[in-house]
C-alpha cells in the first residue's frame, strides 16, 4: 500500500511571468507526481496555474511538497486549495 499514491491535492500556483509556465510545469513535475495541470485567467493578462498532485500518505504532509514547489524558478506564490484521500 505504501507504494501507491493515496492522497490528491489541488493547488494553485502563481507564476512571475506567463511565458515561464512551461518551465514552471516541468520544474513541478520534477519534484512531485502531477495528475493534471490547467490554467485559469485572473484578468489583465494574469494567469494562475492549477494542478492536481498525487501524493503518498506515507511520505508525510504537504509541507515538503510546498517547499519544493516554492523553490521552482518562476513560482511566486503557492496555495493548497484542497487535500483528499483517494479510496
Amino acid at each position: 500500500m505504501s507504494d501507491e499514491y493515496n492522497v490528491a491535492a489541488q493547488v494553485k500556483i502563481y507564476v512571475d511571468d506567463p511565458a515561464s509556465l512551461p518551465s514552471v510545469k516541468a520544474g513541478i513535475e520534477k519534484v512531485t507526481k502531477v495528475q493534471k495541470f490547467w490554467e485559469e485567467d485572473l484578468g489583465f493578462g494574469i494567469k494562475v496555474l492549477k494542478a492536481n498532485l498525487l501524493l503518498k500518505d506515507s511520505e508525510g504532509g504537504m509541507d515538503k511538497i510546498e517547499q519544493n514547489i516554492r523553490e521552482v524558478k518562476g513560482v511566486s506564490e503557492f496555495e493548497v486549495e484542497s487535500v483528499t484521500r483517494l479510496v
